[in-house]
C-alpha cells in the first residue's frame, strides 16, 4: 500500500458488486485498446472513431498505465476466484442428494418396513402345525423387530434416530436364525426389497456415503474484493487528476477512459433516486343530507 498521504478519495457506489467491477475492467480495456497504438500500429477502417480532441497514443501516461495494470490484475484475480468458487459450489450441489431424493428414499424405506411388518405379523399369526420353522420363530423375529410399545414408530423419527433403529434391525435380519425364518415363511423377497430401500436411505441422508467439497476450495473472497475496489479507486483518481486544460488532449483522454465508470455509477444510482411523489387521490365529498320535508319536526 502506498505511503503517500491522500487528502481526497473516491467514494465508490455503495451498490457496487464484483460483476460491475469485472465488466468495468472489460469496458475500459476496450477503450484503452482503441486509443493506444504502439509505434507502427495504425487504425483500421472498422475501428470506431475517437471523440473530437482525442488522438491515438503510443502508450498510456505512466501514472495512468501503472494503476490501470494494477486494477486489471486485481479484477482478473477476483474473476478467477469467483470462477473457482462457483465451480466448487456447483460440484458440491451436483454431488449432494436433493430434497426430492431424500423424500423419495424416506418414503420408500417406510413403505418397505410397513410391508415387512405385515408379512412378519402374518407369519407370526399362524398356528403351530408341526412344520419347520415353527410360527414361534416368526413371533421371535417380530418381537426383535417390532417390540411393544415401539412397534413401527421408529420410521416416524428424525432421520438420524430412524437410521440407528433401522441399522440395529437390519443386523438382526442378517443373523442365521432370522434368515431361517425368512426362508421358511417366504419372506426373502420382502427382505431383498428392504435391503435396497435401506441402502438408498443411507446414501440419500449421508449415512453410508460422504459428499465433501474439494479440499482447498475457495470460500472467502473478501481479500480479492477489497484489492479490486482499492485498485479501482486509485485508477479513477489517477485518470481524473490527469485532466488539465493546459495539457492538450488530457481532458479528452480522461473523459474517454472514465465514461464507462460514469455510466456504471449512474446506473447504480437509479434505484436509489426518490420516485416522484404521487398526486394524492381526491377524497370524494360525503353525500349531501336531504333537507327534511316541509312540516317535519326539526331538531329541538
Amino acid at each position: 500500500m502506498s505511503e503517500t498521504p491522500m487528502f481526497s478519495t473516491i467514494v465508490l457506489p455503495p451498490d457496487l458488486v464484483a460483476d460491475d467491477v469485472i465488466g468495468l475492467r472489460d469496458q475500459m480495456s476496450a477503450r484503452i485498446a482503441a486509443v493506444v497504438r504502439p509505434k507502427g500500429g495504425k487504425r483500421k477502417e472498422g475501428d470506431a472513431a475517437l471523440p473530437r480532441g482525442l488522438e491515438t497514443l503510443a502508450a498510456l501516461p505512466p501514472h495512468i498505465d501503472r494503476p490501470w495494470k494494477r486494477f486489471e490484475a486485481a479484477a482478473t484475480e477476483l474473476q478467477g476466484f469467483r470462477g473457482l468458487r462457483a465451480s466448487a459450489q456447483a460440484d458440491q450441489r451436483h454431488g449432494a442428494p436433493t430434497e426430492a431424493e431424500r423424500s423419495a428414499a424416506n418414503t420408500g424405506s417406510d413403505d418397505r418396513w410397513r410391508a415387512f411388518e405385515q408379512w412378519n405379523a402374518g407369519a407370526a399369526g399362524l398356528s403351530d402345525d408341526g412344520e419347520t420353522p415353527p410360527p414361534s420363530e416368526a413371533r421371535w423375529l417380530y418381537a426383535q423387530l417390532f417390540p411393544a410399545p415401539e412397534g413401527l414408530r421408529f420410521i416416524t423419527r428424525r432421520p438420524r434416530i430412524q437410521w440407528a433403529a433401522m441399522v440395529q434391525r437390519m443386523k438382526t435380519l442378517e443373523e442365521e436364525r432370522a434368515q431361517a425364518v425368512l426362508e421358511g415363511f417366504g419372506g426373502t423377497r420382502h427382505y431383498q426389497q428392504l435391503v435396497a430401500a435401506h441402502a438408498r436411505f443411507g446414501e440419500a441422508y449421508g449415512f453410508t456415503t460422504v459428499v465433501l467439497a474439494k479440499e482447498g476450495g475457495p470460500t472467502d473472497g473478501r481479500p480479492q474484493w477489497s484489492a479490486a475496489r482499492d485498485a479501482l479507486r486509485s485508477l479513477i483518481q489517477k485518470i481524473e487528476s490527469h485532466a488539465d486544460p493546459e495539457i492538450p488532449g488530457s481532458e479528452a483522454l480522461a473523459a474517454f477512459l472514465l465514461a464507462p465508470y460514469v455510466e456504471m455509477a449512474d446506473d447504480l444510482a437509479k434505484p436509489r433516486r426518490k420516485a416522484p411523489a404521487k398526486k394524492p387521490e381526491a377524497v370524494p365529498a360525503p353525500p349531501a343530507v336531504p333537507a327534511p320535508p316541509f312540516g317535519a319536526g326539526g331538531t329541538p
